[in-house]
């Protein structure tokens, strides 16, 4: 909310909208990080709205990802920025909806991008006489209006552990997720716990540290 004063020299609130996200969407500037420190180092930038999201796990955290029968994962295929607001839809987008349906003992949910980006916005005011009030676009640096996170292409957002029986409910849950992103997105396998899982699965098998898709044919299993 900005204050300004009007032409009758009565002070009043003007509530900015949102600009919308594709603004932002682009990962094209240097990193504008935010960080929680005394230390006035110019390449952190202090100060602006805090992150909407502060819970990155949900359901069972107590049951390992190994003792899990699937561990799927929402991948994003183009490099993006992902604002804090979405990255807490996306959460209880899947974590409300599989306490529903399948109860909180019955998967494992993580978030895995942290957003440290900030974005900004040089506001301009829309009424008569705003130009007595406002430089236009000079010194257009703006203020930090909101953080965000930075995703490389082939990077991991959301991997939920869960048994076999469920994927069908995930799956969902996922597709879901992925309207709240914007970049096509794909459901993947990120760990197993035997071979028969994964070709029941039906999904393809993601290395998530080389973001490669590993074919069928170049699995262990299939060799020996």
């Amino acid at each position: 909310m900005e204050r300004v004063i009007r032409s009758n020299n009565t002070i009043g609130d003007i509530v900015a909208n949102k600009r919308p996200w594709h603004c932002y969407s682009k990962w094209t500037r240097r990193a504008y990080q935010h960080k929680r420190s005394k230390n006035h180092r110019r390449e952190y930038a202090r100060g602006g709205a805090q992150s909407k999201i502060v819970r990155f796990w949900g359901g069972n955290k107590e049951t390992p990802w190994n003792e899990w029968e699937l561990v799927v994962g929402l991948k994003v295929n183009r490099q993006i920025q992902i604002s804090s607001n979405s990255l807490e839809a996306i959460r209880i987008t899947i974590n409300s909806g599989l306490q529903k349906t399948l109860g909180r003992q019955n998967f494992r949910l993580r978030i895995r991008p942290k957003p440290f980006q900030k974005f900004r916005e040089n506001r301009m005011l829309a009424f008569a006489g705003a130009d007595r009030v406002q430089s236009g676009m000079r010194n257009s640096f703006g203020r930090s209006t909101g953080v965000c996170a930075r995703v490389r292409a082939g990077q991991i957002i959301v991997d939920v552990g869960i048994q076999l029986k469920n994927l069908a409910i995930v799956r969902d849950r996922l597709r879901i997720a992925s309207m709240k992103i914007s970049s096509p997105c794909q459901t993947v396998v990120l760990e197993y716990k035997t071979p028969e899982l994964l070709k029941q699965a039906g999904l393809p098998f993601y290395n998530a540290k080389k973001r490669r898709e590993i074919p069928f044919y170049e699995l262990a299993f299939v060799k020996t």
